[in-house]
């Protein structure tokens, strides 16, 4: 047999990684079927018998993994918080005139925030606010906090180069999200506009992105 042809040293092969044990399985098809019931028809209209009948799980499976259907809408909102307002590490903080940073961090913002999964998340946490209040407090936790977050490093880094003057980075991040994001994304939540971005909507932004960064 040629070298080519020989199969690798143990030491280099790469074992495939193992399959999830079926209760595992289980439990992601019971969320993934909770979550499109979720979205779709409402916390109310949603029954366990439905979701087990569509997951293909027995109750006693249901119940080992969920104590209610309360504990499941808890386990469907923080894997779409997760799903949908990832990290904001990757977006830059300086290298650029700190009207463009601030700029690609409110598209960015704007982007994730408004896709139909995300709007459809803040829709459905919101109706069941007053029954699920710690579920308003995780959804911040995940959108709110890391937006805050992404800003204040760029304000931050502003401050040091002596570009801005500012005492408090988190208030002023979050006075510029309400002004620059989280108006405009209230337009789609309410269906009033759709999250595309637009010539229209790009020069609104600018607009308070200058009115915050001139005072």
């Amino acid at each position: 047999m040629s070298p080519s042809k020989r199969s690798a040293p143990a030491r280099e092969r790469v074992a495939a990684p193992p399959d999830k044990d079926p209760a595992a399985k289980a439990t992601d098809r019971i969320i993934d079927v909770a979550t499109t019931l979720f979205l779709g028809v409402g916390y109310e209209r949603t029954g366990i018998d439905t979701v087990v009948a569509k997951a293909r799980v027995s109750k006693r499976a249901f119940y080992a993994q969920f104590g209610s259907k309360a504990d499941l809408f808890a386990a469907v909102v923080i894997r779409l918080a997760e799903r949908n307002f990832p990290s904001l590490d990757a977006v830059p903080a300086n290298g650029a005139p700190i009207e463009q940073l601030l700029e690609r961090v409110a598209i960015e913002l704007l982007r994730i925030s408004t896709t139909p999964e995300s709007v459809a998340l803040d829709r459905m946490v919101t109706a069941q606010v007053g029954r699920f209040p710690e579920l308003a407090r995780i959804l911040y936790d995940f959108a709110g906090a890391r937006s805050i977050g992404a800003v204040c490093k760029i304000l931050e880094q502003a401050v040091a180069r002596g570009e801005l003057a500012l005492d408090d980075c988190v208030f002023a991040a979050q006075h510029f999200l309400q002004a620059t994001v989280l108006g405009p994304r209230r337009f789609v939540v309410l269906g009033l506009e759709d999250g595309r971005m637009t010539p229209k909507k790009l020069e609104r932004l600018r607009r308070g992105i200058r009115l915050f960064v001139d005072g």
